[in-house]
């Protein structure tokens, strides 16, 4: 019989029969939680509750970091690059397996298509596609996929893999009952101009983003805001591995105390150690490989120094920051004008009709701003790159960017405007502290008013995320 050394809360455990009941009417099913609301403890007691009853539980991964994480929380046998072509599969047993080395290893995968006893496909990360040949083999069992962004428009797969998804409770939710942290989102005006760079497949282009981000004054501007507001641990997104490596060598002129982590660096382990266990660095540079499977509560700055057309990746980078921290705050950075296309972290995104279908825009009244073609004068779309009636090619303006000021997309004080501190409410009163970087005097209004509303200082710490 397993164990496990911990119990679900209520929401997950709340969760977990959401997903039964879904499970035993469309059999594949995804389930939504935001990033940091503890997916991996809640599939984990899925998996356990299935292989006491004498079935078998597999967990799916695409990354090695988020492998050793399932494999220690499961207590499972692992399936990696260095397992034997052929292990014997056994029931009640629980698996953990990169995907990769699943795919190409038939002698294995073959015996989970004809067990004899109930198989529980776990896909951690589903909105990835990476999975889709493996899924496609595995042939047997129920397949339950989790993930905090299940996005048709970038994860196509899903309807194909999945017949329903069940969903928790929203952002929101999770930071008025203090289990993730709120934020202030910073965007720079001159992201704007990022809408006009070069993209490819739907994405904007790394070389167009290196020369749109590499400008002195953006750096000028980086290192005003990096200086402007105290932060603990800063995680920097940026669009490409050559564009991390320019910016670490810029950071590191300037003074900052900075490691660097992607699939090309041969010392990752020991860059990730300086800032996290050696505490050397307090800013991280990173590309994509650090947007799942990076859990480190101490980070309370996001800086994205890039663009993205992708929600996926957005909402991806800024859980890195949203776990339980003295302050239940943190801050982003954004110089890539991607709130205007995704909107806050916290924001209520449908996605219960999102994972299977691109939501329908609102209809756009505007009319396309047309000019007329410079060799045939005849008029085309403004965005037009090739006249449709001579052929003549127009040339591109060249995106000078102007840094222009900065802007609180979130706005979180607007609530509190005209409110004294001795009015305010516990997370109120914490979320002033927390903005304005005035805990001392926040501190000190909360012990008075303990003395008019007994029970307010606990309030307040635990909004603020004290120990008691």
């Amino acid at each position: 019989m397993r164990t496990l050394n911990y119990t679900l809360w209520d929401y997950q455990q709340q969760f977990v029969k959401d997903m039964a009941i879904a499970s035993k009417e469309h059999q594949h099913v995804i389930g939504q939680s935001p990033g940091g609301t503890g997916k991996t403890k809640t599939f984990v007691y899925i998996g356990t509750q299935v292989c006491n009853k004498g079935g078998v539980t597999l967990i799916l991964t695409e990354r090695k970091n988020v492998y050793g994480q399932n494999l220690d929380e499961a207590k499972a046998i692992g399936i990696n690059d260095k397992t034997p072509k052929y292990i014997h599969i056994k029931e009640g047993e629980f698996y953990v397996a990169m995907t990769q080395t699943l795919e190409g290893r038939p002698l294995i995968y073959e015996q989970f298509n004809k067990l004899n006893c109930p198989l529980y496909i776990i896909i951690d990360e589903c909105h990835s596609g990476r999975y889709s040949n493996l899924l496609n083999k595995l042939t047997h069992g129920v397949r339950l996929g989790f993930t905090a962004t299940p996005d048709f428009r970038q994860a196509k797969h899903l309807p194909t893999f999945y017949n329903h998804c069940v969903t928790t409770h929203p952002v929101q939710w999770f930071i008025d009952n203090n289990i993730l942290c709120d934020y202030q989102h910073i965007q720079r005006a001159s992201g704007k101009a990022t809408d006009k760079l070069e993209k490819r497949n739907g994405e904007f282009t790394a070389s167009s983003q290196r020369k749109f981000f590499g400008t002195e004054e953006h750096y000028k501007v980086l290192f005003n805001d990096l200086n402007s507001a105290p932060f603990n641990k800063c995680m920097m997104f940026c669009a490409s591995i050559e564009h991390a490596e320019e910016v670490l060598i810029r950071m590191t002129s300037e003074g900052y105390k900075c490691s660097i982590n992607h699939s090309k660096r041969k010392d990752s382990e020991y860059q990730v150690a300086m800032f996290k266990e050696l505490d050397k660095t307090n800013i991280i540079i990173t590309v994509g490989n650090m947007t799942t499977g990076f859990d480190f509560p101490e980070v309370d700055s996001i800086v994205l120094y890039r663009a993205t057309t992708s929600l996926i990746i957005y909402l991806q980078m800024l859980f890195r920051a949203d776990r339980k921290k003295e302050g239940m705050f943190f801050r982003c950075w954004d110089y890539g004008s991607n709130h205007d296309r995704h909107k806050s972290y916290f924001y209520n995104h449908p996605w219960d009709k999102m994972w299977n279908a691109k939501l329908k825009k609102k209809k756009d009244d505007s009319v396309t701003p047309m000019i007329l073609c410079p060799k045939c004068e005849s008029m085309i779309f403004i965005a037009a790159r090739v006249c449709k009636w001579c052929g003549h090619e127009i040339p591109a303006k060249e995106v000078i960017p102007e840094i222009g000021i900065s802007q609180d997309v979130t706005n979180r004080l607007a609530p509190l405007e005209g409110k004294k501190l001795s009015e305010l409410e516990p997370k109120e009163l914490a979320l002033f502290a927390n903005l304005k970087n005035k805990k001392p005097l926040a501190a000190r209004v909360a012990r008075a008013l303990e003395e008019q509303r007994e029970g307010y200082l606990k309030d307040y710490g635990k909004a603020m995320g004290y120990k008691q």
